[in-house]
């Protein structure tokens, strides 16, 4: 990753950061009612003359054409809940790094332009009382990109006459609405694996990328807050379903999940199935709401005429209405619902989850695929790909034991092994 700092008239204006090798991103604030001209990017002792520039006040964020290349192409993650960050760009170089934790991943503010938008929320370890100067960092999470920072906060009460200072949180532009509001074309990815043991020790953290990340991805596109996404999987097995719902929290923040409703004629009118959901509409002022929607065998007319009533019903909401087609109508997912993959499982899905679980247990790295193996067998091959259910079993199973039990376990891979 590049950082470095915009310098305007000789003055050092905040700090910014390289997107792509000809894109610098910084805060709106830093370079607003500044020409390019009058603009450098100064990073590792080299400066950079600015050719354009893009403010979007709505987000307090703006990126920079540079006139030379910067050879680089940093990675862009999705931030999620509890995670550690850092800012290592610094306004002077006696002044430290920063660095904390994410407490939310959809904090809707009001911006000190007046405009609403949804940020990150950094809580951060260093007590300064004052942030000046690190606008327009980059926040990094485990070597990527994760937001721009923008805003911090000051602290509601101070003695009479006195400056409040700074309290101990930040606030920042996901890096895939920047993306995304610019128009840059930039992959932006989900971090690979679960980030500590008490994810390891979750199946909704296991797998499933294809489909989390096609959820990431239309999140930073849509602008009236809703999603609507279609599942092919059979009605009676939720237990996808139930791991979709369990991990959204962490990267879009908490959900009041509702129960399933059907569209099948034979037990639901449309207008009926639509009346259950706007029922939600005040709870979506102050919570995401998750709904579950039977669709298996539905014809498309009906669903796209559910999706559309319910999206004009429900009208502007400040929160995420999360609409999940489980089951496949029978004409197929129409416009209005974003197909997600069939979910799947291979042996090596499963044998990286050992691998974790072995180095979390400190157990001898050799065990890891002995424990692939015998979680394999348990499940059983078809055509090559496991079953999710059996799949979800098992390591539910599995993990109980390593909870419970973990000794015991550790002795029977031990014994296979030697088998």
């Amino acid at each position: 990753m590049i950082d470095g700092r915009i310098f305007g008239g000789g003055k050092d204006l905040g700090s910014a950061f390289a997107l792509t090798d000809r894109i610098v991103a910084t805060a709106a604030h830093v370079v607003r009612k500044r020409e390019p001209g009058d603009l450098t990017f100064i990073t590792a002792g080299s400066s950079v003359q600015v050719e354009d520039i893009q403010i979007e006040p709505k987000l307090d964020a703006a990126v920079l054409r540079v006139a030379e290349s910067l050879a680089i192409m940093p990675s862009l993650a999705h931030a999620a809940m509890d995670e550690g960050w850092s800012v290592t760009a610094r306004p002077k170089n006696a002044d430290s790094r920063l660095t904390g934790a994410v407490t939310a991943v959809d904090h809707l503010i009001q911006n000190a332009g007046g405009h609403e938008m949804n940020v990150l929320q950094l809580d951060v370890t260093q007590k300064f009382g004052d942030f000046s100067g690190y606008s327009g960092s980059a926040v990094v999470v485990r070597d990527s990109i994760v937001g721009l920072l923008v805003e911090q906060v000051k602290e509601r009460t101070a003695g009479p006459g006195a400056k409040p200072r700074a309290a101990n949180v930040l606030y920042a532009v996901p890096v895939d609405r920047l993306v995304a509001r610019f128009r840059l074309g930039l992959r932006v990815e989900r971090q690979p694996g679960p980030k500590d043991s008490r994810q390891l020790l979750n199946t909704a953290y296991f797998d499933l990328d294809r489909l989390k990340n096609a959820i990431l991805d239309a999140r930073a596109t849509v602008t009236d807050r809703f999603l609507s996404f279609g599942i092919p999987v059979q009605c009676t097995d939720m237990k996808v379903v139930d791991n979709l719902r369990d991990w959204l929290p962490s990267h879009l923040g908490e959900f009041a999940p509702k129960g399933q409703i059907t569209l099948r004629p034979e037990v639901n009118s449309v207008e009926r199935a639509v009346s259950y959901v706007v029922r939600y509409r005040a709870e979506l002022e102050r919570v995401n709401v998750f709904c579950p929607i039977l669709a298996d065998g539905v014809s498309p007319e009906t669903v796209s005429r559910f999706i559309n009533e319910v999206r004009a019903a429900l009208g502007r909401h400040r929160r995420w209405m999360f609409l999940l087609l489980v089951g496949e109508p029978a004409g197929g997912f129409p416009d209005p619902v974003a197909a997600l993959p069939l979910p799947s499982f291979a042996p090596e899905d499963v044998g990286g989850w050992a691998y974790r679980m072995v180095a979390l247990r400190r157990w001898p790295k050799h065990l890891a695929p002995v424990w692939r193996d015998r979680i394999v067998d348990e499940v059983g091959m078809v055509d090559g790909l496991l079953d999710v259910r059996a799949t979800y079993e098992v390591l539910e199973d599995h993990i109980g034991r390593v909870c419970t039990r973990a000794e015991e376990l550790k002795r029977e891979l031990e014994d296979m092994e030697a088998w």
